[in-house]
Order: structure tokens, then sequence, then C-alpha cells
């Protein structure tokens, strides 16, 4: 299985047979007016719906042509950088913890 790594990007650098890696979901007021699911690779239809329904960035898998040790290297990085960044933070607050944890495996991704 090859390993894929994920970001987001606005709409408009998406492009056709990029593949979603979370579902593209469009709502106005709680309903959901478009919507595509995960692993659904993009097609010029797709793209121009997204757009009319002023979708904004899309979550996208590419694949990751990084070695093993670029990973590890990469995700240590992002593990300090993330420490830095919530270096004041009370984390044995549950909500700022949670919220640490989040941004950590973004980064990390």
């Amino acid at each position: 299985m090859m390993r894929t790594r994920t970001q987001y990007i606005p709409i408009e650098e998406a492009e056709a047979d990029m593949v979603l890696g979370a579902p593209a979901v469009v709502s106005q007021h709680g309903i959901v007016r478009y919507s595509l699911p995960i692993g659904h690779v993009l097609t010029e239809d797709n793209l121009h719906q997204l757009k009319a329904h002023q979708a904004e960035f899309v979550f996208i898998a590419t694949p990751d042509t990084r070695s093993d040790e670029q990973v590890a290297v990469d995700a240590a990085l992002a593990a300090r950088r993330t420490m830095e960044i919530f270096a004041g933070a009370d984390l044995s607050d549950p909500t700022m913890a949670y919220l640490f944890d989040q941004v950590l495996a973004y980064r990390s991704a």
C-alpha cells in the first residue's frame, strides 16, 4: 500500500485527477448542497460544481515519496515546532490538550 500525504489546498489550486483525502462537503444553513466521498478522483465537472457551490478548500491526498527516514525527521520537526507554539499553554486543560493533539496530528501529516 502506497503511503500518502494530505493537505488542504484552495479550490483554485485543485486540479482534475487529484484524490480527495477527506470528504468534500458544501453546506448552506446546515443543508448539504454538494458532496464527494473520501478517495474520489476529482474531475473538471466536480471542480466546476465545487466552485459553483462556493467551496473554498479541498483536502487532497498525494503520494508520499519521502523515505522512512525523512518522514521521521519531518515528524520530529513538526513535534518540536508544535511544542514551541504551545510552550505557554496549560496542557493539563482537556480542551487545550485536545487542541494540541489536533495541531500535532495536522502538522505531522
